[in-house]
């Protein structure tokens, strides 16, 4: 079996790596040739086109950024839909994350040459590289049980969130909520010691080992390191993003969200990002 991979960048290259590791066979395509250099090290054979990865594979992952990316993969001149016979079904697996209303209607666009299945992540760049990431699959169920053998090597945690496109992406965005609130909080905590005199570290051993620990609290040197060497693109970046997509989508919906809002608000002031 031939695993199509589209998007070599800094979470699905060590993810494609680790399904080659796992005994896979994968093609793989990026726009920017450069990632494909060492997505060939790493044993991904290399794919000229979408419309080879189309052709040649039996099963297809996408995990690019954006959804502006991810419509030129799906539903482009040149992307999977166009170049996939009528009917054929072929079984797409989005990782990325993108607003619910985005996946559905590229769901709906793409059938029936795709069967596309909404299966975002959480755990950053050290989860795909240590092959533990959260996985939180929504699609048919067959198509879930084709992916499931490589959902369980990309990730310690795959679950099942629904049979409709789009509720992974709802998880994810609440995964993201969580975090971000959970950020917020750790650095208002750390303002209220820092002006008692009481040390950064001190309050991340003491907290961290009671009830306000937390992954952020648990991470936060890594943390701290995406703002002070913020860049386009990194997770900090990927965050903003998100929560850009969690405000629009929950204004949209009319669903109450003041703590995310305001959440929003103080990270954007903290980072002092546009």
């Amino acid at each position: 079996m031939i695993v199509g991979w589209i998007g070599l960048g800094e979470m699905g290259l060590p993810m494609a790596a680790n399904l080659v590791a796992a005994g896979r066979r994968v093609l793989g395509y990026d726009h920017d040739a450069a990632r494909l250099e060492p997505a060939m090290t790493a044993g991904v054979e290399r794919a000229a086109s979408l419309a080879e990865v189309a052709a040649r594979a039996d099963l297809v992952v996408s995990m690019v950024r954006t959804v502006a990316q991810t419509e030129a993969v799906l539903t482009g001149a040149g992307g999977l839909a166009a170049a996939v016979a009528e009917g054929r079904g072929l079984v797409v697996a989005v990782m990325s994350t993108l607003e619910p209303g985005s996946l559905q209607r590229l769901a709906a666009e793409t059938a029936p040459r795709l069967v596309v299945v909404d299966a975002p992540v959480s755990g950053g760049v050290r989860g795909a590289e240590a092959g533990t990431l959260s996985i939180m699959a929504a699609g048919p169920a067959l198509a879930l049980d084709r992916l499931r053998p490589l959902f369980d090597v990309l990730g310690a945690t795959v679950v099942d969130v629904g049979a409709e496109p789009g509720l992974g992406q709802a998880a994810k965005l609440a995964n993201q909520v969580m975090m971000a609130v959970n950020l917020a909080g750790v650095l208002e905590a750390l303002t209220v010691a820092r002006d008692y005199g009481v040390s950064e570290e001190a309050v991340r051993r003491t907290a961290g080992a009671g009830t306000g620990g937390s992954w952020v609290l648990e991470h936060w040197s890594w943390m701290t390191s995406l703002w002070e060497q913020y860049a386009p693109g990194n997770a900090l970046d990927i965050l903003v993003k998100d929560l850009r997509a969690v405000v629009a989508e929950t204004a949209r919906r009319g669903v109450d969200v003041p703590l995310t809002a305001l959440a929003f608000e103080r990270l954007l002031g903290e980072w002092d990002l546009p």
